[in-house]
């Protein structure tokens, strides 16, 4: 498994953050969850039609409208029509919330990705995202680093898994 080490911190729109995880050719989960009304939908797309304005405009009349927005982690396989484990093409980035002592947690964070991966970390409202870009990780050993993540940065351990989308950041 191989962890990029370059640390690249500045605001995203959610195209840029799209394109910044995904090659533009990718097949991509895009997660809406509306709690008020409890309602979820999920589209699978390629990277290029999710980028388009027409489509973010969607998306932010969605998320205007209350709807959660999430973005797949990894790219899925061509042909596609859920996330599951076995959908996924590659494993290409692994993630985690920190929800509590979030501080401390972003200052390991920081130290580990200055050696091993590299790091994006998003502040969203009282609550902290990490994701980190890896490369040549099977599916086990993403799952095992996910398990190890919460440990070594002190949070609490979720049953995260590497088809998980993560809150795509707002236009």
């Amino acid at each position: 498994m191989k962890l990029d080490v370059q640390f690249q911190s500045r605001a995203l729109s959610a195209s840029e953050y799209t394109l910044a995880l995904h090659e533009p050719e990718h097949q991509v989960a895009v997660l809406l969850v509306n709690r008020h009304r409890g309602q979820t939908l999920q589209r699978i797309a390629s990277v290029e039609t999710i980028v388009v304005p027409e489509f973010q405009n969607w998306l932010r009349d969605q998320n205007r409208s209350g709807s959660d927005v999430f973005i797949g982690m990894n790219p899925l396989k061509d042909g596609a029509t859920s996330r599951t484990k076995e959908s996924i093409r590659e494993i290409r980035h692994v993630y985690l919330d920190l929800d509590e002592d979030a501080k401390a947690a972003l200052r390991t964070c920081a130290i580990l990705s200055t050696r091993r991966a590299e790091l994006r970390a998003r502040h969203i409202s009282a609550k902290h995202q990490v994701v980190w870009k890896i490369e040549g990780a099977d599916l086990e050993q993403a799952e095992s680093l996910l398990h190890c993540l919460p440990i070594t940065l002190g949070a609490i351990p979720r049953p995260l898994t590497p088809h998980a989308c993560c809150v795509c950041p707002a236009s």
